[in-house]
């Protein structure tokens, strides 16, 4: 191959002589279409990583008739160029100093305002005090306090006229009537829980756990693709109602539960599982308590 360019336009090539659309391509190789564009295109910067790529390229190839290793040379060379260099920082430039008349005259402003501000502040002083009317005096109250004995004590006013009247006799003490007895509020129970309807799905949860970078294609049922890049030691959580067809760019480098149950090793590390469809039918479901078998790669 003559240019980098040359390895989307050599497949682009291929798939129109075999007459083949994108999607058409993208169906029968098992690759996402988003991926089949991006190797077309040369553009290879938001692609996954480029352990996957290479499994992702040389099944592609493949596919439409060329040989991988031919490709795969030029895309290694591709994919590992160096970046660009980063441009130069400008020097930060110094800070000029004021010319010292500027300075000057700036302080001169400064020392003029200074004795308007010190009375604008007095007389905002002064307004505020005068708004602020006293409050008046609370007269202290005298209680009347019954003694044990039963005699009232006369009030703070009647001892100030140095007469004394006669002492009234006291009323007969009112039987106070008990307190009633608090219940206790009755407890708010919240209400039963309704029981699931019978007979309805349970569906499946596929757990993804990844050891290693790994890149994941699942869909779920009739649902679109879900396309996922896990760091070591990330999990990705799938839900589907009946199955899920899952792609894996590093077969080694991840692992899967099926509903709390453990599925083997799917293969080796940088290894491309393609068309893994959970759970299998037939006795040996994963429902059942027996772990599917990997399809041939």
């Amino acid at each position: 191959m003559s240019s980098l360019a040359s390895i989307g336009e050599t497949l682009r090539r291929r798939r129109e002589e075999r007459g083949l659309s994108l999607e058409q391509a993208s169906f029968q190789s098992k690759v996402p279409l988003r991926l089949v564009q991006t190797l077309e295109s040369d553009d290879y910067q938001y692609l996954p990583d480029p352990l996957y790529l290479t499994g992702l390229l040389r099944n592609y190839a493949g596919f439409l008739g060329l040989d991988p290793s031919g490709l795969d040379a030029e895309f290694q060379r591709a994919i590992h160029r160096r970046p660009p260099p980063m441009p130069a920082t400008a020097a930060p430039r110094p800070a000029t100093a004021l010319p010292w008349k500027t300075a000057r005259w700036t302080v001169a402003a400064i020392l003029m305002a200074a004795p308007l501000l010190l009375v604008a502040l007095f007389l905002a002083t002064m307004r505020e005090s005068d708004n602020i009317a006293p409050s008046p005096a609370v007269e202290p109250k005298t209680e009347i306090v019954a003694p044990a004995g039963g005699e009232a004590v006369e009030s703070a006013d009647r001892l100030t006229d140095g007469t004394a009247s006669p002492a009234s006799p006291a009323p007969a003490p009112v039987a106070e009537a008990p307190a009633p007895r608090a219940e206790p509020p009755a407890a708010i129970l919240p209400a039963a829980m309704k029981p699931a309807a019978a007979g309805a799905a349970a569906g499946h949860i596929l757990i993804a756990r990844a050891q290693e970078q790994t890149w994941l294609s699942v869909r779920a049922d009739a649902q679109d693709r879900r396309e996922v890049l896990l760091q070591a030691g990330q999990t990705a959580r799938f839900e589907a109602e009946a199955t899920f067809h899952v792609i894996v760019g590093n077969a080694g480098g991840v692992t899967l539960s099926l509903d709390g149950t453990p599925l083997p090793p799917l293969g080796r590390p940088g290894e491309v599982i393609r068309d893994l469809v959970l759970p299998r039918a037939g006795p040996e479901s994963p429902s059942s308590g027996a772990a599917p078998a990997v399809p041939a790669r």
